[in-house]
C-alpha cells in the first residue's frame, strides 16, 4: 500500500494526502514516486508523469499541482525532501566511528567520532580528521604534493613534512586527493562541512572555509584561500596564492588567477565577472 504523506509531514503542510512508495524525480519511472519540484518546468514534467503519485512543492507553485496528485507544500521543498530521504535510509550506526577494512589509516592519524572511511582510502601521518565527516572510496589525505628542485640539470622532489587538518561533518569524495602541507605548524585545511568532489585536487596549505563546496575534478592549487560558502563548479581551477571571498560562486571550468571577491560570481578562462561574461556572450551571439 506505500507510504501516506500524513505520516512524514505535518498536518499543515499536507494539501492533499496520497500515498508513495518510493522517492525520486520528476521523471520517475518507478511507480508511486514522491517528487520534489522548484521550477514551473519539472512540476509540468511531475505532473505529466504517471508514475509520480505526489509532489512537494514551495508555496507558489502550489496551484499548478495537478489535483490528482497528493500534495504536500513547504517552504524549502528541497531540504524537505532529503530529510525525509535520510530518514527512511538511516546509516545503522550513525555516531560510530566505522574504517572500512581495504583503508590504510596511519596510527599517526587522529580519527574523530562518528567518522566514515570507505573503502581503499589512504590516511597519513599527521591527518586530522574531524567528528562525523565521510571520506568517500580512494580519496587520499596527506598525500605528497608538487614541489621540486632543480639541480644540476635535473628535478629533485622536496619532502612534504606538515600536515592536513579536516574538519567536523566534512565531506571528502571518491578519488579526491588533499595535500600536506609543506612545513609543520601550518596545516591544508578542510572546513567544517565542506564538501570536495569526486576527483578534485587540493594542494598543500589550502584553506577551505567552513560550508565551501568543491565540485568534482577542481584543482586549488597550493595557498590558496577560500572562504566560507564558497561554491565552485565541476572542472575549476584556482591559481596558487589566490583569495576567493566568502560567498563567492565559480562557474563551471573557469580558470582563476586572481582574487575574487565576496558574493562575486566569476566564470571563463581566465575569470571575470559572471555578468560581463554573459553580456558578451549575448553581444557575440547577435
Amino acid at each position: 500500500m506505500g507510504k501516506r504523506l500524513s505520516d512524514y509531514f505535518s498536518p499543515d503542510d499536507v494539501k492533499r494526502d496520497g500515498r508513495f512508495t518510493e522517492l525520486g524525480h520528476a521523471d520517475s519511472a518507478a511507480p508511486a514516486t514522491l517528487a520534489y519540484c522548484d521550477s514551473v518546468h519539472y512540476l509540468a514534467m511531475a505532473n505529466a508523469n504517471a508514475n509520480v503519485s505526489c509532489i512537494l512543492v514551495a508555496p507558489e507553485l502550489a496551484a499548478r499541482v495537478s489535483a490528482e496528485k497528493g500534495l504536500v507544500v513547504q517552504a524549502e521543498p528541497r531540504n524537505a525532501f532529503y530529510r525525509l530521504h535520510e530518514r527512511l535510509d538511516p546509516l545503522p550506526s550513525k555516531g560510530e566511528t566505522m574504517i572500512h577494512p581495504s583503508a590504510l589509516v596511519s596510527p599517526k592519524a587522529s580519527i574523530g567520532r562518528g567518522v566514515v572511511i570507505s573503502e581503499r582510502v589512504i590516511v597519513r601521518d599527521d591527518v586530522v580528521v574531524g567528528d562525523g565527516s565521510f571520506i568517500d572510496a580512494g580519496a587520499i589525505l596527506g598525500a605528497e604534493g608538487l614541489l621540486y628542485l632543480r639541480e644540476d640539470g635535473d628535478n629533485r622532489r622536496i619532502r612534504h613534512r606538515g600536515a592536513v587538518s579536516i574538519g567536523r561533518n566534512a565531506t571528502i569524495l571518491a578519488n579526491a586527493v588533499v595535500v600536506r602541507a609543506i612545513h609543520p605548524g601550518q596545516p591544508t585545511v578542510i572546513g567544517d562541512n565542506a564538501i570536495v568532489g569526486i576527483a578534485s585536487t587540493v594542494g598543500h596549505e589550502v584553506s577551505l572555509g567552513r560550508n565551501c563546496v568543491i565540485s568534482g575534478n577542481c584543482v586549488i592549487a597550493r595557498r590558496a584561500q577560500v572562504g566560507e560558502e564558497v561554491w565552485i563548479g565541476t572542472s575549476v581551477t584556482v591559481r596558487e596564492y589566490v583569495r576567493i571571498g566568502a560567498r563567492a560562486s565559480i562557474k563551471a571550468g573557469s580558470v582563476v588567477i586572481d582574487d575574487v571577491a565576496e558574493d562575486a560570481e566569476v566564470s571563463g578562462n581566465f575569470a571575470v565577472s559572471h555578468r560581463r561574461r554573459l553580456l558578451q556572450y549575448l553581444r557575440d551571439k547577435k
